[in-house]
């Protein structure tokens, strides 16, 4: 592409060159006219000289390659915001459930894991890292089925530790 350019504009230069070389040997008056009118318009047949000759299968060709790497670039940034969005629900859930914690009382660790459903990551489970009692695991596993509707199945926990 940058060659094309290249040429294109040495082409345009050795036009100008050429015509303001014959400019000045023409001597003043009509035939000067004539002159300036000819080289106007071998200047501009210079400029233009890239779209006559265009190659329209090449052009599609590009276009189609321009296309897909510009679909193949939009697919990764939808996976890539998919991706930070599950994180972002992942990390925002789990601080909600350690504030619920130590809200009760509780001082725990949670890491959260979420699932891809419909337009959205959902959060399916749950694992609380720290030492807590029999009443206190059966109050955050009733708040955390009230609050995400994750079942007890998915709510694991883990005394010691941390994530």
């Amino acid at each position: 592409m940058l060659e094309v350019i290249r040429q294109w504009l040495l082409g345009i230069t050795c036009a100008a060159l050429v015509i303001a070389m014959a400019e000045s040997l023409t001597p003043d008056g009509a035939i000067r006219k004539v002159g300036r009118l000819t080289g106007g318009l071998v200047l501009l047949l210079a400029m233009i000289q890239p779209l006559l000759s265009l190659d329209e299968g090449a052009l599609t060709r590009a276009l189609t390659e321009y296309r897909f790497s510009l679909d193949s670039y939009s697919q990764d940034l939808e996976e890539e915001n998919w991706s930070l969005m599950k994180d972002i629900i992942e990390e925002r859930s789990g601080a909600y459930i350690q504030d619920k914690a130590e809200s009760m009382g509780i001082d725990c660790q949670v890491l959260v894991e979420s699932v891809d459903e419909g337009d959205w990551p959902v959060p399916e489970s749950v694992t609380v890292f720290g030492s807590l009692s029999e009443d206190q695991q059966a109050s955050l596993t009733r708040a955390i089925e009230a609050d995400f509707a994750i079942p007890a199945e998915r709510q694991y926990y883990e005394s010691g530790g941390e994530p």
